[in-house]
């Protein structure tokens, strides 16, 4: 989730897309100020990073972990298949 003008939206999206790029994940950018529902959801706490739908980070993006829970959860998908 993110929004216009964000400075810390901006690098966690380039975090994000880092991991796009190594195939670790696809991803999509979602301004919470397009939708209303989004925007009282999370207001002013953004940036945030869901994976599978979970909220995993809020206004900072660290690319390590980032990259470990991306695996863990391609794991559990592999057990689950």
């Amino acid at each position: 989730m993110s929004r216009m003008d964000c400075c810390l939206c901006d690098e966690a999206a380039e975090v994000v897309a880092e991991a796009g790029r190594r195939r670790l994940c696809t991803w999509e950018k979602v301004d919470i100020d397009t939708d209303e529902a989004l925007h009282r959801r999370y207001g002013l706490d953004i940036p945030v990073v869901l994976i599978d739908g979970e909220a995993c980070f809020r206004h900072h993006v660290e690319s390590s972990q980032l990259e470990n829970m991306l695996v863990v959860k391609h794991r559990e998908r592999g057990m689950q298949a």
